[in-house]
C-alpha cells in the first residue's frame, strides 16, 4: 500500500474490521468488547450516538467511535543500484481520534472505560507493527506511541447521565515504496 487512500483503508480496516458500505463504517471492531463500535478512515460531520454502539454486546452502556487522520508525511529516496533504483522511506503521522460516549451516573466509570479502550488499542498495535499490512512499521519511531486525552469530560445531566469525551493516539507509520 503506498497511497494516503489505501493506507488510510488499511488502518480503518485493521482497528475497524470489515467495512460496512451502507454506513461507510468499518464494523464490527476487533476490539468491539474494550468498547470500540466503529471506525471511519475520514472525518464525519457528526457521529450519531447510536454509532457509539452499533455492533457492541447488548446493554453496554459505554463506546467509542474512532476516525483516521494522517496528519503528515514525507519521503525519502534510499538509492541504492544505479539513479532510479532504490526504495523510499516514507513516514506518515498518524492520529486515531477516538470519541467516547457512556450512559453512567458516575463519571469515574466513563474514564476508566476510556483508559482500557486506549490500552486496548495500544495493545492491537503492539501486536502486529504491520496493522495489518497497512504499513511496515507502527510506532517503532523515535517519538513511540503518544495517547492523549481531553482535560475533562463533559458530563450531560438527565436521567441517564451522558459523558462524552475524547482521546488521540498518534504515532509514525513507515512504508517503504519502491523508488
Amino acid at each position: 500500500m503506498t497511497s494516503r487512500r489505501e493506507i488510510r483503508a488499511g488502518i480503518a480496516a485493521f482497528f475497524g474490521g470489515p467495512l460496512d458500505p451502507k454506513s461507510q463504517i468499518y464494523r464490527p471492531t476487533p476490539l468491539a468488547d474494550a468498547g470500540l463500535a466503529g471506525v471511519r478512515p475520514y472525518w464525519t460531520t457528526r457521529f450519531e450516538d447510536p454509532d457509539y454502539f452499533a455492533t457492541l454486546a447488548a446493554g453496554r452502556n459505554m463506546g467509542a467511535v474512532m476516525s483516521i487522520h494522517l496528519a503528515g508525511d514525507s519521503e525519502r529516496r534510499i538509492a541504492f543500484g544505479g539513479p532510479t533504483a532504490g526504495f523510499k522511506s516514507r513516514p506518515l503521522a498518524v492520529e486515531l481520534w477516538i470519541w467516547h460516549l457512556a450512559r453512567t451516573a458516575v463519571i469515574e466509570d466513563a474514564q476508566r472505560d476510556l483508559d482500557d479502550l486506549l490500552d486496548a488499542i495500544t495493545d492491537r498495535i503492539h501486536g502486529d507493527r504491520t496493522l495489518g499490512g497497512a504499513v511496515m512499521e507502527a510506532g517503532e519511531s523515535q517519538r513511540g506511541i503518544n495517547r492523549d486525552t481531553a482535560s475533562v469530560p463533559a458530563y450531560e445531566p438527565g436521567a441517564l447521565p451522558t459523558v462524552r469525551q475524547e482521546a488521540v493516539v498518534r504515532f509514525d507509520a513507515t512504508v517503504y515504496p519502491q523508488a
